[in-house]
């Protein structure tokens, strides 16, 4: 069983996740800012934690 996750930084990152019906990560370490999200990780490793 698989469980995708988008991670990303900007509007058309969240977009495109919201199109494929699949969780937004936002990447506050990015150089981009977002509306909404569902999770948040400050660094790359953090990304470890959610699953």
């Amino acid at each position: 069983m698989s469980n995708p996750l988008y991670v990303g930084d900007t509007e058309g990152d969240l977009e495109a996740a919201r199109f494929a019906e699949i969780p937004f990560i936002y990447a506050k370490y990015g150089f981009g800012q977002v509306s909404q999200y569902d999770k948040a990780i400050e660094s790359f490793e953090e990304l470890l934690c959610i699953f």
